[in-house]
């Protein structure tokens, strides 16, 4: 009699650990495990497209007391690129100059004002032989075209046209121009290794002063 009433004892005991097979252990495994985001997109900074000379990208404007991480909105568009043995009375220290001329609208309701190299964000460019070289490296400070200097907040509704310069050597023509805005999202242009856009003729002349 106490033989079977341990035996009937342990099958209960035993019946929720049956029931808990390998199915069960596989449910216990998933549901310890981390949930990992394998999207693409999954913590990206970077917009991953390479846009053409002349498509525009709409870009958060630089951080500013009253909008928070970043300040409206400007839409940039890089139209046109030049390469020069000097500019602006300037040589360069590596063989050429890129100048790119861009033009940055404000669409939203608030002034907005472009990155800067100083908080990480701004204009660069990246080279065929995979040198990342920014508006501050070599001879390009004083490398300033009339037209086409940009600065400061743009007020709502209107654009202005700006200029990014880089000191490249012969072989790093037709890079990539990126941009990082007011958010740290990185925007590039595919650029052709000759002259092309629209306003080449205009940008040349102002850097041949």
């Amino acid at each position: 009699m106490r033989t079977r009433l341990i035996a009937a004892l342990l099958l209960t005991a035993c019946l929720p650990l049956s029931a808990c097979g390998s199915d069960g252990k596989a449910a216990r495994s998933a549901s310890s495990s981390p949930t990992v985001d394998s999207s693409p997109t999954a913590g990206a900074s970077d917009t991953s497209q390479d846009h053409k000379l002349g498509t525009s990208a709409e870009t958060i404007g630089a951080p500013n007391p009253i909008e928070g991480p970043g300040g409206g909105v400007l839409e940039i568009t890089p139209t046109s690129i030049v390469y020069v043995t000097a500019g602006t009375g300037e040589k360069p220290a590596n063989g050429i100059f890129a100048v790119v001329a861009y033009k940055a609208k404000s669409t939203k309701p608030v002034a907005a004002a472009e990155t800067a190299p100083i908080d990480g964000g701004g204009w660069k460019w990246l080279a065929p032989d995979g040198q990342a070289i920014d508006t501050l490296s070599g001879n390009v400070t004083n490398v300033t075209p009339d037209g086409f200097l940009g600065g400061g907040a743009i007020q709502p509704g209107t654009y202005e046209w700006g200029s990014a310069a880089f000191d490249l050597t012969t072989a790093q023509r037709g890079g990539t121009l990126i941009y990082v805005d007011g958010a740290g999202t990185a925007y590039r242009w595919t650029m052709p290794p000759s002259d092309a856009g629209p306003e080449v003729a205009k940008l040349k002349k102002a850097l041949a002063r």
